[in-house]
């Protein structure tokens, strides 16, 4: 999966590429317990879960821009209506969009 460079970077140095980048991590109750001491730890006080990363992830691409089949894509989705859900967040695109069409009469 590609990563921004940003990210890379926040990452550090590369491991090999067999490897995970969170070990031992896998999604279950007890890790939301982890990723809370994460969240805390960062300064956050509100509830965040692995869903909340995903969700905030989508939001934030099509918000920037990309185009919602590539969104999809990116968070593995097999039908383009389940990244669809996303969409209806960016509302203020839609207002936007609306006044783009202007006709001359």
């Amino acid at each position: 999966m590609p990563i921004s460079d940003q990210a890379r970077e926040l990452l550090g140095e590369a491991g090999p590429l067999d490897q995970r980048v969170f070990t031992g991590l896998k999604y279950s109750a007890w890790h939301n317990v982890i990723l809370k001491q994460w969240v805390l730890k960062a300064g956050l006080t509100k509830d965040i879960t692995f869903p909340c990363f995903r969700h905030t992830f989508a939001t934030l691409q099509l918000t920037n821009g990309t185009d919602i089949y590539t969104v999809s894509k990116m968070l593995g989705h097999r039908e383009l209506k389940t990244t669809q859900i996303y969409a209806k967040i960016v509302d203020e695109k839609k207002r936007d969009a609306v006044g783009k069409i202007k006709l001359d009469y």
